[in-house]
């Protein structure tokens, strides 16, 4: 079968094909952000504020802190929580999902109150308030875990429950050795 197309056929044919195409690339993109619940991208916006936040108040512990231990846990929030935020970053990305780029209101209240501390009294405060934000990240992790359907955010979870899970034992040994209940 020998057809033959005007110019203007053609390029009418090809028009209304590009635009098709671009239509459902775009229904695809739209898809992959609503396939996330509510609840899920909730979750991502928490989780990205609190690595943020770990990670600048590590920061601040390798400064301030008194005790080595102290500092070392810093720096351990440091390493695990800014590759946690790389990871949770470029799966937003792979999902459509806007993160914030900044820690929320009670956690940068905290940050300030920390950061006019130094030595012993920081040590104190800041491994007392690691040890209640580890315990409130091992439920959230685990909650998240168990209740997305999103298999990637899942792993995601997953993986961040193991490493909160660590960090929380670490920080209770840590408080019970610096005196805390």
């Amino acid at each position: 079968m020998n057809t033959k197309f005007s110019s203007e056929e053609t390029m009418s044919s090809i028009v209304v094909r590009l635009a098709a195409a671009a239509v459902a690339l775009t229904l695809a993109h739209v898809a992959i952000a609503d396939d996330l619940s509510h609840k899920d991208k909730k979750y991502m916006t928490k989780t990205a504020q609190g690595l943020i936040s770990e990670v600048a108040m590590g920061e601040m512990a390798q400064k301030n802190a008194a005790d080595e231990r102290v500092k070392q846990f810093g720096k351990r929030m440091v390493d695990d929580h800014g590759k946690e935020l790389a990871d949770l970053k470029q799966l937003a990305s792979q999902k459509k999902v806007s993160l914030p780029d900044a820690m929320d209101h009670g956690q940068k209240k905290e940050f300030d109150k920390l950061s006019k501390l130094s030595g012993k009294d920081f040590d104190q405060e800041y491994v007392k308030y690691e040890a209640k934000d580890h315990k409130e990240d091992v439920e959230d992790q685990g909650k998240e875990m168990k209740s997305t359907s999103d298999p990637d955010l899942k792993k995601f979870a997953s993986a961040s429950y193991d490493t909160v899970s660590k960090h929380k034992q670490n920080i209770d040994e840590l408080h019970r050795a610096l005196g805390g209940k």
